[in-house]
C-alpha cells in the first residue's frame, strides 16, 4: 500500500467551507469525491482534483475520508459506508479557538471564528460551524451539527445526529437527545427527548420523529 491521502467526501456548499479552512490551515488534500463533476467546490480557488464519484471511492481503503457534507442523514450514510477506513484528522479554521483541554475527534470540523472551550468534547464527524460557541464541559455527539452562531452554555450535552440551528441558544446544563432538530434562533431552557423538533423562545416541541 502506498502513501495514504486525505480526500474530501462531498463537493457542495459545506465542502467549500471545509476546503477553505483546510487551505488556510496548510492542510494538503489529495482530492474530493462527488457524484457531480461540476460540484460547487470546483469554483473555489485551490480546489483539488475530483477523484471520482462516491461509488468509485467507497471500496478504496487507501485514503483518509473527510466527510464534507452538511446534510446529517447523508453524512450518517457516508459514515457507515466508510466504516472500515480510518477517518481523517479533524480540521479547524485557523481563526477558531480550541482550548487545549478540549477534544475534537476524527472527522470533526471547527469553522471560522468558532470557540470550543475548556474540557468540551466534540465527537467524531461533528460540525462546529462558523462562529458557534461550545462552552466548557459540553459534549457534542457523533455526526451532530452546531450551526453558525449557535451557543451551547456550559455543561450542555447534545446527542448524536442532532442539528442545533443557526443562532440557537442552549442554556447551561441542558441535555438534548439524539436525532433532534433545534430550530434557528430557538432558546432551549429544558431537556429535550430523542427525536424531538423544537422551535421558539423558549423552545417548545412541535414534533417527534418516528
Amino acid at each position: 500500500m502506498g502513501e495514504t491521502h486525505t480526500i474530501l467526501i462531498g463537493g457542495g456548499g459545506h465542502a467549500k467551507v471545509v476546503l477553505d479552512a483546510a487551505l488556510r490551515a496548510g492542510i494538503d488534500l489529495h482530492g474530493f469525491a462527488d457524484d457531480d463533476a461540476d460540484a460547487p467546490i470546483t469554483r473555489l480557488r485551490g480546489c483539488p482534483a475530483r477523484v471520482g464519484a462516491l461509488r468509485d471511492v467507497r471500496s478504496n481503503t487507501d485514503f483518509h475520508p473527510l466527510i464534507a457534507v452538511g446534510d446529517l442523514l447523508l453524512r450518517r450514510e457516508l459514515i457507515e459506508a466508510f466504516a472500515s477506513v480510518e477517518y481523517a484528522l479533524p480540521i479547524a479554521h485557523p481563526s477558531a479557538v480550541i482550548a487545549p483541554s478540549s477534544t475534537v475527534a476524527l472527522g470533526g470540523f471547527v469553522g471560522a471564528g468558532a470557540i470550543v472551550n475548556a474540557d468540551a468534547k466534540v465527537c467524531a464527524h461533528a460540525i462546529i460551524n462558523t462562529g458557534a460557541i461550545v462552552e466548557h464541559d459540553c459534549r457534542v455527539g457523533i455526526n451532530t451539527h452546531i450551526a453558525p452562531g449557535a451557543v451551547l452554555g456550559g455543561g450542555v450535552i447534545i446527542g448524536d445526529d442532532t442539528l442545533v440551528g443557526i443562532g440557537a441558544t442552549v442554556l447551561p446544563g441542558v441535555k438534548i437527545g439524539c436525532g433532534c432538530i433545534v430550530g434557528a434562533g430557538a432558546v432551549v431552557i429544558e431537556d429535550i427527548e430523542d427525536g424531538a423538533t423544537v422551535i421558539g423562545v423558549p423552545a417548545r416541541v412541535v414534533g417527534v420523529g418516528v
